[in-house]
């Protein structure tokens, strides 16, 4: 079951969609006219192509925690992909590219509330539901996750982040190295904020990673110039960004889903493993999710790498019961340009303040591209 028929879940219902695997996927999202048109699109589009899945749809608002509930409950998925945001990351780049640069100057981390309410919401139904799927998220699984974790209703795991970059590092160091990219292996510990400066910038900033490279299950790290390699990301091996973008985040998603839908083995990249902060290459297997950290590396060395992104993201802190401490130079950005201010953000508080910052950047956005 997909839950939101917005860019990325049409793009990942597609995927799976279009694939030899006995499927039946379900697109479900708010508007009738919308996912009926789209399931049907998908439906016979992998049909022309050979492809049988088998596919439907259903209408609900997850703000409607009952009705989202009963929904799947009657579809009793497997797997459920979260695929709903209030706004999602790529919105901002279609501002005048002078608004959009003051913005991102704030990092991702105070647009929190925007992503953490409606999985917040999809959690409950699950609950309520009592469904026993396993839940993928999404959106900015790297915070929603541990601070949803708190009280006991993070997705079993996240997609995108973390894995954008994977293949990209295994080309980069293929060609370094003279090998094909299918003898290269990656181990890449690095938060949200990391992985999106490595696709625009070439480097970590003031944040740290840790990467193993494998060639053929030996480590080969040191045999490569890594600063040099990551510095090639956004030149030698830059690729497009944007909504356009959002194709290698499909490939992320499916990287994901597809081995827990088949029931098959192996290691990928995600980030919100387990309610963890950040990205982590995981195993998946029969017996569930488990880190598989590059070599000599521990989970509290993991998690360490990963709050150092946190920070430079604009998230201080995420308190045992979820709070959310915000950094002030990043929540100054969004006052300067919104007039938004929040601090600090409980979980009971966070509906009132996405409805705010939605409010608040519907406004700027008016303003800046009707003035510039």
């Amino acid at each position: 079951m997909i839950l939101g028929a917005g860019d990325i879940g049409r793009r990942v219902f597609d995927g799976l969609a279009n694939s030899t695997a006995a499927r039946h996927i379900e697109l479900v999202g708010r508007d009738e006219e919308t996912i009926a048109c789209a399931a049907n699109l998908t439906r016979f589009a992998s049909l022309q192509r050979g492809y049988h899945s088998t596919i439907t749809y259903a209408v609900t608002d997850l703000t409607d925690t009952a009705r989202t509930a009963e929904r799947i409950a009657i579809f009793d998925p497997d797997v459920i992909f979260l695929a709903a945001s209030l706004q999602s990351w790529w919105v901002i780049t279609m501002l005048p590219s002078h608004a959009f640069e003051r913005l991102y100057a704030a990092n991702y981390g105070p647009w929190l509330p925007m992503h953490l309410v409606p999985v917040l919401h999809a959690m409950r139904a699950v609950r309520l539901a009592g469904s026993k799927a396993i839940v993928v998220n999404a959106a900015y699984p790297d915070a929603v996750h541990p601070a949803l974790n708190a009280i006991g209703l993070s997705p079993h795991i996240g997609i995108g982040n973390v894995a954008n970059n994977v293949p990209g590092i295994r080309i980069a160091a293929a060609d370094t190295l003279g090998k094909p990219p299918a003898d290269i292996e990656v181990r890449l510990v690095a938060h949200h904020y990391v992985s999106h400066r490595l696709s625009r910038k070439g480097n970590a900033g003031q944040a740290s990673l840790n990467l193993a490279i494998l060639c053929r299950g030996k480590d080969v790290t040191d045999d490569v110039d890594v600063d040099a390699l990551l510095a090639s990301l956004p030149t030698r091996y830059r690729r497009t960004g944007g909504l356009r973008g959002q194709a290698m985040t499909a490939a992320s998603a499916l990287s994901v889903l597809e081995p827990i839908a088949d029931q098959r083995r192996a290691v990928v990249h995600a980030p919100g493993p387990l309610g963890m902060v950040g990205g982590y290459p995981v195993m998946l297997d029969s017996q569930g999710i488990h880190l598989a950290l590059p070599g000599g590396m521990s989970a509290q060395d993991a998690l360490k790498t990963n709050i150092s992104g946190q920070v430079q993201d604009g998230i201080a802190e995420i308190g045992q019961d979820g709070t959310v401490v915000f950094e002030e130079a990043s929540m100054a950005v969004l006052g300067k340009e919104l007039g938004y201010d929040c601090p600090q953000m409980s979980l009971d508080d966070a509906p009132a303040w996405a409805a705010e910052l939605t409010k608040r950047f519907a406004h700027y956005a008016n303003q800046v591209n009707k003035h510039g």
